[in-house]
């Protein structure tokens, strides 16, 4: 039965709505002067960068306004973030996390098996896996599994796998974030990576999971309204948006069409299924995809943010697509039929800034595009539909300039795939600090800890993490799809079988420890088998292998035990399906 809203909690909602209604406004009045600076004439590039630093500047100031030295508020948002808040935040993390793999993209994964298992997991973290985290009252997943397996041997390697996993996220996030940049603002990736830095930074240290959540929530908003302004202006104008429902039905199908052509993917065979699968089991425990969930007021208030966030995703994904779709359209009757050396120079800079091939090469002026498309065959003759081939986050971006919109436009765009981006990596972040600085330092190393000195631990160790990562990435460039799905299916094979495990009565620590012992085990036997390979389909059969053989040795090996440890899990599990939000409790800060 729902609890009914105190005089407190309603005080408290008013005050949030109070706020994000100041925060719309605010963002509102900031476009609409950037796009009178345009019609009045002020520099394009000027006008361009305004809607990037607008919204940096916006985000920065989120982190510092929520600056806290309480407990609940820096790890889990004071237990106060209202269902639709928290959903909004869940789906910009959702498509931070998806933005590396926008078709059209090479690779050997079908669509569709990539798609799917995206989709299971978020459906799985959404409304079974963070329900259940806020039902125990732990700050984390580590703080989950502890509190069934208190042993340190499972707390300790707990540890470092949601951290490794939520560091190679962060790591992804900070990448498509200065890639973002880079082609946004037209920076250099030394500078980009020290922005990104700096903005990370004031975004998580000063007020953690508070500051994370309503930067994403704002985030959420900025890529929502900048890019449903250019498609509004084209119903305006009278014609249709390419949809297969309500809009250009023949649109959309031409649209699919060509990104079909461009997407370069394998066939679906049984190793496509091996990946859905790996990817839906890795995404449903991936600790930072997790993050708003723990900031219910308790495990309804969770569930109802994960339908929220579900609702917020088709959303999301319905906007996106058909910016896609008329982008796609927009290249092809511009570019198709076009000689190589007249071409409008929005097409130049990105081509040469590596998000638009053509002719087989990333070129930046006229000649290089003329002598790439000699080289490749083509002569003086006309530019064709196979001659040049887009990245799908230029497809989200380009579309203002395609359709000769005001650079204010692209550079609100802009503003909202960094925004995006740069939450993914806030959260990968701050699930890190908190596993080193809580599970790892408090609950380990000293749980007598002063709040100020546990919550200083915690800072620094993001203010490194944050530091070492963009020391990192400003001389080498990553793919971020490849960290993410390393981070998935290593989510699978450590995370997801120790969940599992935990709703077993009859396991205990030591289980708990084979399970990750032989899982990992393995999965190594089955990599190396192959040669080491790192090919997805290899990898996803080694993580699904691991995480079978882990759960099922560690339920086998619980069967040698007494009956005093089922009965021990037996009131945990209980606890877990029918008792209250907050079973643990165990924090003195709380």
């Amino acid at each position: 039965m729902k609890k009914p809203l105190t005089d407190e909690d309603l005080l408290e909602r008013a005050a949030i709505d109070g706020r994000v209604s100041f925060a719309m406004a605010a963002f509102a009045i900031g476009a609409g002067l950037v796009a009178l600076l345009d019609r009045i004439g002020v520099p394009e590039r000027i006008v361009q960068l305004l809607g990037p630093f607008l919204t940096l500047a916006g985000l920065c100031l989120i982190g510092l306004l929520l600056y806290s030295v309480r407990i609940a508020r820096f790890y889990a948002a004071g237990r106060a973030v209202p269902p639709p808040y928290a959903g909004l935040a869940t789906a910009a993390l959702t498509l931070g996390l998806s933005l590396p793999f926008l078709p059209p993209l090479a690779g050997n994964i079908p669509l569709p098996a990539l798609i799917g298992g995206l989709a299971a997991g978020l459906l799985a973290a959404a409304l079974v896996t963070g329900p259940i985290l806020r039902k125990t009252g732990a700050f984390s997943l580590p703080d989950l599994i502890a509190g069934r397996f208190p042993q340190t041997s499972v707390r300790l390697g707990i540890i470092a796998a949601v951290g490794a996993a939520a560091f190679m996220i962060a790591l992804a996030g900070y990448e498509s974030a200065i890639s973002a940049v880079v082609h946004g603002l037209g920076t250099n990736r030394h500078a980009a990576s020290a922005l990104v830095a700096f903005v990370l930074i004031m975004i998580i240290v000063p007020g953690g999971m508070a500051g994370l959540v309503w930067a994403a929530t704002g985030a959420a908003g900025v890529v929502v309204a900048a890019m449903c302004l250019p498609l509004a202006m084209v119903l305006i104008g009278g014609e249709a948006i390419p949809l297969p429902v309500a809009g250009d039905h023949a649109g959309w199908q031409r649209a699919m069409e060509r990104i079909g052509e461009w997407h370069d993917s394998a066939q679906w065979d049984h190793g496509a299924g091996l990946v859905t699968v790996a990817l839906a089991l890795g995404t449903g425990c991936l600790a930072p995809l997790l993050s708003p969930a723990i900031t219910a007021s308790d495990s309804r208030a969770a569930r109802r943010s994960g339908y929220a966030a579900i609702l917020w995703i088709a959303a999301i994904a319905t906007i996106v697509l058909a910016t896609m779709a008329l982008s796609t359209i927009l290249l092809d009757n511009y570019l198709t039929g076009q000689r190589p050396g007249g071409l409008p120079p929005f097409i130049y800079s990105a081509s040469g800034s590596g998000v638009l091939r053509i002719c087989g090469a990333h070129v930046s002026t006229p000649e290089q595009l003329t002598a790439a498309c000699q080289a490749a065959g083509l002569g003086d003759a006309v530019l064709r539909s196979g001659d040049f081939v887009p990245r799908g986050r230029w497809l989200l971006l380009g579309m203002p300039d395609l359709y000769g919109y005001a650079v204010a436009f692209s550079g609100f765009i802009a503003a909202g795939v960094i925004s995006v981006s740069l939450v993914l990596a806030s959260s990968g972040f701050q699930a890190f600090g908190t596993v080193v600085g809580h599970d790892g330092f408090y609950r380990v190393r000293d749980s007598s800890a002063l709040t100020s000195r546990r919550l200083a631990m915690t800072r620094i160790v993001m203010i490194a993490a944050v530091g070492a990562g963009g020391v990192f990435l400003a001389y080498r460039q990553t793919d971020a799809r490849i960290l993410i799905g390393l981070a998935t299916l290593f989510s699978t094979v450590s995370i997801a079988p120790l969940l599992a495990l935990a709703l077993w009565p009859r396991a205990s620590g030591s289980d708990a420890a084979i399970t990750l012992l032989i899982g990992l085990g393995t999965a190594g036997a089955v990599i190396a088998a192959y040669g080491g390979s790192v090919d997805i389909r290899v990898l996803s059969l080694a993580a699904l292998s691991g995480a079978v053989t882990g759960f099922v040795a560690g339920v086998g090996v619980s069967f040698l035990h007494s009956g005093g440890l089922a009965t021990e899990g037996s009131t945990f599990v209980h606890g877990l399906i029918h008792g209250e939000t907050d079973m643990l409790n165990r924090d003195k800060g709380v």
